[in-house]
This record gives structure tokens, C-alpha cells and sequence, in this order.
């Protein structure tokens, strides 16, 4: 086949850009000091999880709730047609070329999607027998339905536009996947979710490749895909500036009329005011604060008991130095080089600063932390 060539040349072109990327952040210090022994303990932690599973996950933990984090752990991916920009040329006289990148495309989707729901089902896989004692068809219909609803979730993000309507559907497929899987003792959910997933595979191998009104959408889709680690790295790097481009429009919530936070001027007080302000309007700041403070809470509910108390003291210390990494990072802006202040006012604003954003955390997981403790102990 013709394209064949062209197919091996940009997977292989594709993971050798990754693993450059991998050797640059793993060197030989990390690899000999972390990821070597994490290797080596690796399958001796998993025998334990086997062993003792009731030391890691408490049988008092609704089933729904290790559904829901299967489910949210299948949002990720895109179905690859590992098409470029220049295959546009292609579209009039060679369009038998382009469906056949796309499907050998489709074959790496399908082997991606398998190796992405390896680690969930083999850790989720000693809870559903030790500790719900499932039975092993019921337990092969849910990890059925969990495929099923991957390549559901892939196949919205393909053909659905609208970021917020393919949000609210993808939230809605993962409830349809809980409340399916906590009655799926009957083969027939297997056997309609096996038949339903081989149609749409069978569909869209057939019939959905040859559609080309989504090209630019697919190349878009295959350069976010190509740089994922990339953008990973620049994401958690604090060292490069993500500044957003285009134009800013009034808040949608926070502060739109942009009012005083304090009647009296001072500059710790402008230099605090500046900061929470910017801070609570910066979606990536903002949505990484209610993320961390999510899944701490999530932790220390279903964690064992010395496990909910390690979490609440780790997030505090972490949390304290998270936001310190912020406030400096918001007084580098350009708008504290004109605007003269004192240095003594920026120390005292850095500190009512994590004031500010920390003592909500602190009071929130303390609250959970210690509730459930008493759950943990009396009930």
C-alpha cells in the first residue's frame, strides 16, 4: 500500500520527537535514583494491593464511586489520522491515500485506547473482587462497557463542536456508564455494549474516514496529539511565562465592575488587591487551585485513616509554597516596574496573600479531615 510509507515515517517521526522530550526530563539521576527503584517495588506494591487490599481501599466506599473514577479517567485521547496540513493537496486526486492513513490511524487509536485502560482495570480489578466480591462475569460486562464508553467519549470529542454541550454529554456518558455498570449482573449488557462498540468501530472504518469537512479540525487535532509531551512540559515548567493572547473582555463573574477589596490605601493593601484580583481571573491559576483542593478532599474521604491526616499536612505545605510561586510569579508582571512600592509592603502582602488563599483550604480539609475520622472511628 502507498501510504504505508507515509504512515511509518510520521509514527516513527512522532515517538522519536516524544522520547527526546522524555530523555530531556528523565536524565540518568532520575532514572537511577527514582524511576529504577520505582520499577524495581512496583510489582511487589501491586502483590500487597492484591493481599491487602482492605488497607487501601475501605469496604464502606459505594461501588458508584470507583465507577465514576473509571469513567472520569477515559476523558482524555483523540481518535489520530496522523494527517498533516500539506495532505490537503491530496484531498482531489488522491482521496483513497487519505482514507488509508486515516484507518491505520484508527488501528493506533484502538491499540492506544486498549493500553490506556490497562492500569485502571488492573488496579480496579482486586477491589471489585476483594472487596464488592463481584462476580467475574459481571466484572468482564463492566471493563466491556468501560471500553465501550472510551471510544463513545472519543468518537463526541471527534464529531461535537461546541467545547460546553460536548462536556455536558461526555459528564452525561460517564453517568450512563455508572448507573449501567452497578446492575450489570445479566450478559446481556455485555453482549449489547460488545455489539454496539464492534458496529461503530466497523462504522466509522467503513464510512467515517471518508469524510474530509473536518480536515482542518483533524490537523489541529494531530498537532496537539504529536506535541502532547510538549505541552505537558511547558505547562508545569514555572520557569516560562504562559501568558494568553487576544483580547480581555470584562469578567464573566469576579470583580466586573472591578470594586475597591479595601477602603484603606495603602500600598500592601494595592499590591494584595492587584494580586487576588489577577489571581482569581486567571483560569489556569484558578482552576488548578479548585483541582488540587478537589481530589485532596476526594483522598482523605476514602483514604485510611493515617493516610487522611499525611494527605491534610502534605496539601498545607505544598499549598503554602504553590501560592508563594504564584504571588512571585504575579509580581513579576511588567506593571510593578512603573508602579513604585515598598519592599517591606510587597513581604506583608505576600504573606496575606497565602493568608487569604490558604486558610480556606486549611479549613475545608480540616473540616473533611476530621469528619471523617470520626466516620472512620465510630461508625
Amino acid at each position: 500500500m502507498v501510504v504505508w510509507p507515509i504512515f511509518r515515517h510520521r509514527f516513527k517521526d512522532e515517538w522519536r520527537q516524544k522520547w527526546k522530550v522524555i530523555r530531556s526530563v528523565i536524565d540518568w539521576t532520575i532514572a537511577l535514583y527514582l524511576v529504577v527503584p520505582l520499577a524495581f517495588m512496583a510489582p511487589f506494591f501491586y502483590r500487597d494491593w492484591w493481599t491487602e487490599t482492605e488497607s487501601y481501599w475501605a469496604s464502606g466506599i459505594p461501588v458508584w464511586i470507583l465507577l465514576s473514577m473509571l469513567g472520569f479517567m477515559t476523558l482524555g485521547g483523540n481518535i489520530r489520522t496522523y494527517v498533516l496540513e500539506p495532505d490537503l493537496l491530496f484531498l482531489i486526486e488522491k482521496k483513497k491515500q487519505v482514507i488509508g492513513l486515516k484507518r491505520l490511524g484508527l488501528m493506533v487509536t484502538l491499540g492506544q485506547i486498549l493500553m490506556s485502560l490497562i492500569l485502571p482495570i488492573a488496579l480496579s480489578l482486586p477491589i471489585f473482587l476483594n472487596i464488592y466480591n463481584e462476580r467475574p462475569l459481571t466484572i468482564a460486562v463492566i471493563f466491556i462497557l468501560f471500553v465501550l464508553l472510551k471510544w463513545s467519549v472519543l468518537l463526541m470529542k471527534k464529531y461535537i463542536a461546541g467545547k460546553w454541550s460536548r462536556g455536558a454529554l461526555m459528564l452525561l456518558m460517564v453517568a450512563v456508564f455508572v448507573l449501567v455498570s452497578t446492575d450489570a449482573d445479566s450478559p446481556i449488557y455485555g453482549f449489547v455494549a460488545l455489539l454496539v462498540l464492534l458496529s461503530t468501530v466497523m462504522g466509522y472504518f467503513v464510512q467515517g474516514v471518508k469524510s474530509t469537512g473536518d480536515f482542518l479540525s483533524e490537523v489541529e487535532t494531530e498537532q496537539s496529539e504529536r506535541n502532547q509531551y510538549v505541552n505537558l512540559v511547558y505547562s508545569l515548567s514555572s520557569q516560562i511565562e504562559k501568558e494568553k493572547g487576544g483580547k480581555r473582555g470584562r469578567p464573566l463573574i469576579l470583580f466586573r465592575s472591578s470594586s475597591r477589596l479595601f477602603r484603606e490605601r495603602t500600598a500592601e493593601n494595592g499590591i494584595l488587591e492587584l494580586c487576588l484580583k489577577a489571581f482569581l481571573r486567571n483560569g489556569t491559576f484558578f482552576r488548578t487551585y479548585i483541582q488540587m483542593i478537589s481530589i485532596t478532599t476526594a483522598g482523605i474521604l476514602f483514604l485510611p485513616l493515617l493516610l487522611k491526616w499525611l494527605l491534610f499536612g502534605g496539601i498545607l505545605i505544598f499549598m503554602t509554597f504553590w501560592l508563594h510561586t504564584i504571588f512571585k510569579k504575579l509580581m513579576g508582571n511588567r506593571f510593578f516596574e512603573v508602579a513604585p512600592f515598598d519592599q517591606e509592603a510587597e513581604y506583608a502582602a505576600a504573606n496575606r496573600f497565602g493568608k487569604w488563599l490558604g486558610t480556606p483550604v486549611l479549613i475545608w480539609t480540616g473540616t473533611i479531615t476530621i469528619i471523617s475520622t470520626i466516620w472512620s472511628v465510630y461508625f
